[in-house]
């Protein structure tokens, strides 16, 4: 049985893959995956007005894999360099983090979630997803 491999050796031929650095494709794999494990514990959150213990633990894998992320990219640039985009995106990061201690509270607590807690989620969500939308379009103008 012969494999085949998931990624076609002609896209990574393509010249995103080609122009893009190791670390720098990393993180960006990082980012996008802090979004989806971000997305699923605040959205699911908010449905079910209730904290589960899977949540806190999806929340928190979303958090580290945003942190992890911006540590490669600070680590490859060699400084924190302050553009509009690094400024939203710390800004965001420790929105998250702040968000996070929160949340485990909550959860610690058994406290159920209150309608002033499912809007600063959204707030912070709101802001984390334009700061990955300003590096998306940061890194294209880069690549194009």
């Amino acid at each position: 049985m012969v494999s085949t491999p998931i990624v076609s050796a002609a896209l990574l031929n393509y010249p995103v893959f080609c122009m893009m650095p190791t670390e720098i494709m990393i993180a960006t794999v990082l980012f996008t995956l802090a979004l989806v494990l971000y997305s699923i514990a605040i959205w699911s959150g908010r449905k079910a007005r209730q904290i589960k213990l899977w949540q806190v633990a999806i929340f928190f894998s979303g958090v580290s894999a945003d942190a992890l992320g911006v540590w490669i990219t600070v680590e490859f640039i060699g400084a924190i360099v302050l553009t509009p985009h690094a400024i939203f995106g710390f800004t965001a990061l420790i929105l998250m983090s702040l968000h996070f201690l929160w949340v485990l509270f909550i959860y610690i607590a058994n406290q159920t979630q209150t309608r002033h807690s499912h809007r600063f989620s959204s707030l912070v969500w709101s802001v984390w997803v334009l700061s990955y939308l300003s590096g998306l379009v940061t890194g294209l103008q880069k690549i194009l």
